[in-house]
């Protein structure tokens, strides 16, 4: 493997040797590294296609796909021309963006109490 997939690739073998030793993983911003022609495909079939996909609608689009290799998201954000704005490598169990704030937790505890009360 030529150019620099191969170097993004080691990165992401040691986040996710960190990710199982101490539970914490890390990024790889893709947007202005220095890709040469072709690295973006090898990466992405290095990485390979995995089973768990999610969008979410929040000023544009975003695309969270799990890779082959678990604990690895490819997370695609775009603005509402559907311009790529960012575009990350995400090593972790779950990505922060399909994690439910605590506050948001506590909200909807209280909207249901709520509802069941006025039945």
């Amino acid at each position: 493997m030529n150019g620099n997939a191969a170097p993004l690739l080691h990165e992401i073998a040691a986040l996710l040797d960190s990710l199982a030793r101490t539970g914490e993983g890390g990024s790889v911003q893709l947007n202005g590294l220095p890709l040469l022609p072709g690295d973006y495909e090898a990466l992405q079939e290095a990485l390979g296609e995995g089973e768990l996909s999610a969008e979410l609608q929040a000023l544009g689009l975003t695309q969270i796909r799990e890779t082959a290799l678990h604990g690895v998201w490819w997370v695609t954000h775009r603005n509402s021309a559907h311009e790529v704005m960012t575009e990350s490598i995400e090593v972790t169990r779950c990505p922060a963006l399909l994690q439910t704030p605590a506050e948001d937790v506590s909200e909807a505890a209280q909207r249901l109490r709520e509802r069941l009360q006025a039945n």
